[in-house]
């Protein structure tokens, strides 16, 4: 399945899966990486909570138990929610009937209501990653939720249960409308994929030998008020972002042998003498693509400084890495922590200049221990939402220059070589004369995903959510740009294979290492163009070509 115009995703994910073999992963609450999310969460794949971190789901339990008898308020368990937060649900000892009982039928309303997302539903991957997320959160101890749940949740996982989430309708403050549905499945009111089929999760749960979840204290909360299921779309936007940039240098390296470009940019002196970020790595690989390649060699028919969209090629990839970087590091930091709403904490300071005030110290389960249930915006993504953003810029930017390089790459002039890169063998024939049409089209696609939407929403619970970042609507964005760069590259890689093996076989030219192996891969899907064809076939073999392409090939 796939959600919108998130094109490509699953195939994606398959090329970058990390191996045949189920593995087990560990999840400690401090150290999940996005690598090793991206890996846990592939079909097969399984985690397991550390023994440190069952105590650390335990105590955050128990913390929420003895602040509730404390007589302490708690959202979403003593409370109600929003602007119904004045309402009581349960008071005192909420373990002891009747506020068990009360406290079950709360939150599983509160599923219920808080279901009302858009179709399509999510690829499953994604939903087991948010649900790892999820799981890796209660590890660190921060979410209050029964150890029950946490085991529902391990057991999903570990069972490729996928609960069908919608991909479309949240602020990207906070999810709600979409891990609710998690919810919903583990109590048995939702279905879920399993084993390829849509089914009923009241058959899954006895297939597995469990009882429908009876939600309890914070579970309702703690399921659905999060944002788990936005930083699952986010990482798929980075994998995706990730690979487009790793194959870049071979496809800058092949436009270079085209053009007869300069490489003299690139070199170390070169990019030092800038000092931006990630200069050089974003250098180095073009000039291990050209390795051995005739453009080591002086030339009387080279220009002495090539269009920019060559020359500074390196700087376009060079920011996309640096944003990159970035959003990876923000990412890493929050599915490690968490995004809930009352944040449960187990392990607070307690020597701030401030801990023993009355405000503070009425929010404390156990003074001496740092143990605290408080209200928060935890669920505030801004941070990454603009991270996102800037990635999508600076991407942008990567294909703006590629559309320029085929612009580039069919001028005569340019090139030396004949106009549209029309081959000996395609005796009067234009070549690619009119490819640029739907180059064009695709370009304005791209460059319309990147406008703010950061800033636009509606105020829910009667105006007391009032702020937004649509994290969620960014991280969509990325990926669709991304995915139609596959396409831009395509129209590139056509032009540019076309180009660099007219120079090998017309013109006797040796192509570096990395533009080698790229036609010989190429050429698999892509026949050169020795006489004038249709080429939708061509462009479109092309983008599956690059978005399953194991860029370690051309290594």
């Amino acid at each position: 399945m796939k959600t919108g115009f998130k094109v490509g995703l699953c195939a994606l994910s398959l090329a970058l899966s990390f191996g045949t073999y189920a593995k087990t992963f560990e999840l400690t609450g401090q150290s999940l990486t996005i690598d090793q999310l991206w890996e846990a969460s592939q079909e097969g794949n399984d985690v397991k909570l550390s023994k440190a971190a069952w105590k650390r789901v335990n105590d955050s339990y128990e913390t929420t138990i003895e602040a509730a008898k404390s007589g302490i308020e708690i959202y979403g368990l003593t409370t109600n929610f929003g602007d119904l937060k004045d309402q009581e649900v349960v008071k005192g000892d909420i373990e002891a009937e009747p506020n068990r009982s009360k406290s079950i039928e709360f939150n599983k309303r509160q599923l219920r209501i808080q279901a009302a997302g858009m179709e399509p539903y999510l690829d499953d991957n994604l939903v087991k990653m948010s649900m790892i997320i999820r799981l890796n959160q209660m590890a660190a101890g921060l979410t209050g939720i029964t150890p029950e749940t946490a085991k529902y949740y391990e057991t999903f996982i570990n069972n490729d249960v996928y609960p069908l989430i919608p991909g479309r309708g949240s602020p990207g403050v906070n999810d709600l409308s979409w891990p609710t549905h998690i919810g919903l499945a583990m109590i048995g009111e939702w279905d879920v994929h399993y084993n390829g089929k849509k089914v009923d999760s009241k058959k899954v749960l006895n297939k597995l030998g469990l009882k429908p979840l009876e939600p309890f204290g914070l579970d309702g909360i703690s399921i659905l008020s999060n944002g788990n299921v936005s930083m699952a779309i986010t990482i798929d936007a980075i994998k995706q972002t990730e690979h487009l940039l790793d194959m870049s240098p071979y496809i800058v390296a092949a436009s270079l042998e085209t053009l007869n470009g300069n490489i003299s940019p690139f070199l170390w002196h070169s990019v030092e003498g800038k000092g931006m970020p990630k200069g050089h790595e974003a250098a180095e690989p073009i000039l291990r693509a050209l390795k051995g390649s005739y453009l080591w060699q002086p030339n009387e028919d080279r220009y002495l400084q090539d269009p920019l969209s060559f020359r500074s090629a390196h700087w376009s990839i060079a920011a996309a890495l640096e944003e990159l970087d970035q959003l990876k590091s923000l990412v890493e930091t929050q599915i490690n922590h968490t995004s809930d709403n009352p944040l449960v904490t187990i392990n607070g300071r307690t020597d701030m200049w401030y801990s023993d005030l009355p405000a503070v110290t009425a929010l404390m389960a156990d003074k001496e221990q740092g143990k605290y249930v408080n209200s928060n915006s935890a669920f505030d993504f801004t941070q990454l939402a603009i991270q996102v953003e800037s990635l999508t810029t600076a991407m942008a930017h990567v294909l703006h220059n590629s559309g320029w390089r085929i612009l580039q790459v069919g001028d005569s002039h340019r090139t030396g070589l004949k106009k549209y890169l029309v081959s000996k063998q395609n005796k009067g024939g234009d070549g690619f004369a009119n490819i640029l049409q739907p180059v064009s089209g695709l370009y304005a696609e791209a460059m319309a995903m990147t406008s703010n939407v950061t800033l636009y929403g509606l105020p829910t619970s009667i105006t007391i959510e009032e702020t937004y970042n649509n994290v969620n609507v960014t991280a969509d964005r990325l990926r669709h740009l991304t995915d139609v760069g596959y396409e831009i590259f395509s129209f590139e890689v056509l032009h540019m294979t076309q180009g660099a093996q007219i120079r090998r076989d017309e013109q006797g030219y040796k192509l570096g290492e990395g533009t080698s192996k790229l036609i010989k891969e190429y050429r698999k899907v892509v026949p050169f163009v020795d006489k004038d064809r249709p080429y939708t076939l061509d462009v479109n073999n092309g983008a599956k070509f690059l978005r399953n392409l194991d860029v370690s090939l051309l290594k």
